[in-house]
This record gives structure tokens, C-alpha cells and sequence, in this order.
């Protein structure tokens, strides 16, 4: 009987968890040497402000922004010294916001992402980690339940396993967020969030130092998630995410199971559609696996359900449309999401941890004889569908959940299947090109 995959339970290693989303995966860009945090918070050499690109009137309004950042916080209760010194100091950041908009697991094709997120190097290097650290995997996947593989991968996509932690300045990362741009409540939040870990010591003023999006350490942990799930797994009093295997991959483990991870499940299983499937259905729908294979839908290597997978509650995912793999993913899938809210980022992830265990997470072709849709076209699609009655709630060039929405609909009203991806031939029959 042909069960879905399950990915065993094993032991842990560095992580990162970094971002804009609960945790996410952007890769920092400068290589730390060892892994010890930088010696002082705010010293020239660590900003990586760039004073050029900042007008006066820039300047002008961030230290406004600085200025009731400041009372906010002190009328919150924090402390005026601390508050003033942190805040004071802070510089914008203009990589920060330039970054923010070129994530890869939201501009790259999903192929590229996955093929990237799974190279042999990463591949390799991942299997070493898994041995160096074993006896930390052991007691980790003991008391969370959440695989060393997966752990593992999340390690070496965030961090190159440890290798890349960043060199910004927090403080200016999530000061700058929350000054300018499009995630002024994030920052506004983490800065929050970073007042609570110095007040209540469980970070050194020392340690803030990490990627261009705020987050610290090898599982590159936004400061929110810092805060509310970060453990002192080797007891030493401290929670370092920055040079302590335990405290990083523990760390990871516990967010995951706290994000709704359940042990011995499956993350995905790919599947085979039948002919004339209905596409609205992966509108984000819960079925159990027993009702989707009711309308036809088949595991894609022909064997059967097992009676335990049949249970299971799933939602059916087309990552690119009706010509590429189609998968069920299952609630383990929707806790990797919670530490990056992104689909590249979930199937890069499993399919750097089947690695591991030599197994292939997608069979089937990717359609990569379509070309992807730039940023432009993207926001062009949002605007053009809003416009005429298919409101996608926002023109970010991001196409999220509320944008599929309104491309399905659009796509019921003109014929084609209702798979939510825009194809070269539909995006001239919306924008009107010949």
C-alpha cells in the first residue's frame, strides 16, 4: 500500500529563520567566518547605511519618525535611556529596502527556486552536518518531533549552514522597515519585540547584528519569533542562536511544532489529476485524502493509499499551473510555511530534505518553456483584473491568495482552467497585446 512521504524524525542542526514573514528565507549577503556575533552594535563599519542615497529631506523625516518612535515606546513603559540610545543611533538602511522587494522565493520561478535550495553542494554539505551533529539532532527530534532532515535544510538554505549570518545593524534594518516602505507595521513590531529580548536580557545589546531583513543567528529568527519561541535548549542561561548548535536548532524545532508540526506525517505527496479536474478546487480547501481520491485524484506513482494517508487532511496545490506536478500538501507543509510564507519556500525546503535520504520530492516536468512572468507584468495583471471587476486587493506584483482568487474567477469567465496562473497567451487576452 503506497503511503505518502514520510519524513522520519531525526536530531538537529543550525537553522535560520529570517524575514519579513514569521521566518523566511532570503539569503544574507556577507559571509561571517566564524560563527560569533559582531563585538559592538553600532560602530561605522557594521552600518551599511549609505549616506549618498539619503536626501536631506529623507534625513529630515527619519528623525521625525526616530523622534515619536521614541515616545511611543517610552509611553509604553520601556525604558527612556535604553530606548534613546538604540533609536538615536539608528541609520536607514536603503539595501534593506531595496532587498525587500527581490526575494527570491517570490520572484524566481518555483524550478529555479528548488533546483537552487537543492544543489548538490548544498546537498553535500548538508549530509556532513548531518553526522558533525548528530548527538544534537538526537536530543532535538526526541523532545520536538520534527526531523533532523528538515531541520537540516532549513539550516543550510537560510545560513549556508551557519557559513552566512550577516553583518547588519538590526536596529537600522527594522528601523529603516518601519520609517519607509511596505512593511512599516513590521518593523514598527520587531523593534517593539527587540526592546521586549534586551528588557528582559534574554538578548545582548552585542548580538543584534544579523541579515538585511531584521533577522538574527543561524536560524535567522526575526525578533518577534526571537522572543515568543526562541529556547535555551543547552541550559547554559543564554539564548544563542548565534554560536550554540542547541539553542539555534531547538529553536527551529520548537517553532515548527508550536506552528502545528505533527510527527511522522507527511509534508507533501505528489499526485496525478484526471482528465477534465475541476481547477477551482485548489482554491486552499481542505479535503481528507479519502474525498480527493473520490474525484479521481491518484498518487502519481500508481500505487495505492495506504488506510492511515486516507485520514489525513490535505489541500490540493498547482505551483504552476495545469501543465506542471500537482501536489496534496498536508499540515505539515502549512507549519514550514509559518517560517516563511511562501510555496517555493516550503517545496525547496522538502526537497533539499528528501535529499538527504536520496529520494525526489517532484517527479513530474516543470513547465519551464513558459516564461515567467516579470514584476512588472505581474502588478500589470493585478491592475488590469481590479480594473475590470476581479478585485485582487493590492498591486504589489506579489500573486498571493487574493490575486489567485481573482484570476480563477477571470479565468471561469473566459474559458480556461481554473488553475489561478496566468499563461503568455492569457496575459495578452487580459492586457488586450495582439
Amino acid at each position: 500500500m503506497w503511503k505518502p512521504r514520510l519524513l522520519k524524525p531525526y536530531a538537529i542542526s543550525f537553522l535560520a529563520i529570517l524575514s519579513v514573514l514569521p521566518a523566511c528565507a532570503v539569503t544574507p549577503d556577507e559571509v561571517v567566518p566564524r560563527l560569533k556575533p559582531a563585538k559592538t552594535l553600532t560602530t561605522p563599519s557594521q552600518s551599511t547605511s549609505q549616506s549618498s542615497d539619503i536626501t536631506p529631506e529623507m534625513a529630515r523625516k527619519f528623525n521625525a519618525w526616530k523622534t515619536d518612535f521614541i515616545r511611543r515606546a517610552i509611553d509604553k513603559g520601556y525604558d527612556r535611556t535604553e530606548v534613546s540610545r538604540l533609536i538615536s543611533a539608528a541609520q536607514i538602511n536603503p539595501l534593506a529596502l531595496d532587498r525587500d522587494k527581490k526575494q527570491p522565493e517570490f520572484v524566481k520561478p518555483v524550478w529555479t527556486y528548488i533546483e537552487g535550495a537543492a544543489s548538490q553542494s548544498r546537498i553535500n554539505k548538508g549530509l556532513s552536518k548531518l553526522a558533525e551533529t548528530r548527538t544534537t539532532f538526537d536530543q532535538v527530534e526526541a523532545r520536538y518531533g520534527v526531523p533532523r532532515q528538515i531541520l537540516t535544510a532549513i539550516w543550510g538554505l537560510e545560513t549556508s549552514y551557519g557559513r552566512i549570518l550577516g553583518r547588519h545593524n538590526i536596529i537600522d534594518a527594522l528601523a529603516t522597515f518601519a520609517f519607509d516602505g511596505r512593511r512599516q507595521k513590521f518593523g514598527d513590531e520587531q523593534l517593539f519585540a527587540v526592546l521586549d529580548l534586551l528588557q528582559s536580557g534574554a538578548v545582548k545589546p552585542e548580538q543584534l547584528v544579523g541579515s538585511w531583513a531584521g533577522a538574527m543567528g543561524m536560524t535567522q529568527f526575526i525578533p518577534t519569533t526571537f522572543r515568543d519561541y526562541a529556547v535555551d535548549f543547552d541550559g547554559n542561561g543564554n539564548k544563542d542562536l548565534w554560536s550554540s548548535a542547541g539553542d539555534a536548532l531547538g529553536s527551529a524545532a520548537h517553532y515548527l511544532k508550536r506552528s502545528g508540526w505533527q510527527t511522522n506525517q507527511p509534508v507533501i505527496a505528489e499526485v496525478k489529476l484526471p482528465t477534465g479536474f475541476d481547477f477551482s478546487l485548489a482554491d486552499g480547501r481542505n479535503k481528507t485524502v479519502r474525498e480527493w481520491e473520490a474525484i479521481g485524484v491518484r498518487p502519481y506513482n500508481n500505487r495505492n493509499w495506504s488506510e492511515a494517508a486516507r485520514q489525513l487532511s490535505a489541500k490540493l496545490l498547482i505551483p504552476a499551473g495545469e501543465t506542471g506536478p500537482t501536489l496534496l500538501t498536508f499540515k505539515n507543509f502549512d507549519a514550514i510555511k509559518r517560517y516563511n510564507n511562501s510555496t517555493s519556500y516550503v517545496l525547496g525546503i522538502t526537497s533539499l530534505a528528501d535529499a538527504f535520504d536520496n529520494k525526489t520530492t517532484i517527479s513530474k516536468a516543470w513547465p519551464k518553456g513558459e516564461t515567467p512572468l516579470t514584476f512588472s507584468e505581474r502588478k500589470k495583471i493585478q491592475a488590469k483584473l481590479t480594473s475590470i471587476g476581479y478585485d485582487t486587493k493590492g498591486v504589489d506584483g506579489q500573486i498571493g491568495p487574493n490575486s489567485r482568487k481573482a484570476i480563477r474567477a477571470w479565468q471561469a469567465d473566459n474559458g480556461y482552467a481554473q488553475d489561478g496562473y496566468i499563461t503568455r497567451a492569457q496575459l495578452k487576452k487580459l492586457l488586450g497585446i495582439e
